[in-house]
């Protein structure tokens, strides 16, 4: 014989967030990074393009990062 759960839990109206950060603790992060520093750029490719990425880019003797700034400069002076 089965047995009947009990009903899901009632959401509250109270929330336990606490008060918004004040204006001079939210400063922070506006912050941009400088010109030429490196951060991540993830996105996700067919396994099939990545291997001949890579194979491309050890062909030509260059990192993935090298091969993917030169193909976009190529890219946007031949952008009309």
């Amino acid at each position: 014989m089965a047995t009947k759960p009990p009903p899901p839990p009632r959401k509250s109206t109270k929330t336990n967030k606490g008060e918004p950060p004040a204006i001079d603790e939210t400063k922070s992060n506006l912050e941009k990074p400088e010109p030429g520093e490196i951060t991540n750029l993830n996105f996700k490719v067919p396994a099939e393009f990545k291997k001949d990425f890579k194979i491309a880019a050890a062909t030509y003797g260059c990192t993935q990062v090298e091969l993917l700034q030169r193909i976009f400069k190529f890219w946007t002076e031949n952008q009309g």
